[in-house]
């Protein structure tokens, strides 16, 4: 599946979470929006390069807006949207969980594979 919109993005990162099936969803649209929105700023601050063009976006709707990012660092933005997401839970399995999440959004921003 192409990442480029924002409904794109929300069922990428409920993939991951494993938050497919039932509704209500776990994680409601609205905080997965808000990771998407809060993923900008955070990659701005590891790639300042990647934002000379692309503008920093803040996310309200879960619909077809085009998210602008350069397509190899799209993913990075779904994993620190599950990062963002899974941190909320209390099992300690879960806080390890998004931790790696939110190292592999570093790393898939910094590393040159």
């Amino acid at each position: 599946m192409a990442l480029e919109t924002v409904a794109k993005y929300i069922t990428a990162a409920r993939v991951l979470l494993q938050d497919t099936k039932n509704t209500p969803y776990r994680y409601p649209d609205a905080d997965l929006l808000a990771a998407l929105s809060e993923a900008f700023p955070e990659a701005k601050k590891l790639r300042p390069d990647l934002f000379l063009v692309t503008p920093l976006q803040d996310f309200a709707v879960n619909d077809a807006t085009v998210v602008v990012m350069d397509p190899m660092y799209r993913t990075a933005l779904v994993y620190y949207m599950v990062g963002r997401a899974q941190l909320r839970d209390d099992e300690e399995t879960q806080d390890q969980r998004a931790a790696a999440f939110l190292s592999m959004f570093a790393a898939k921003l910094t590393t040159v594979s």
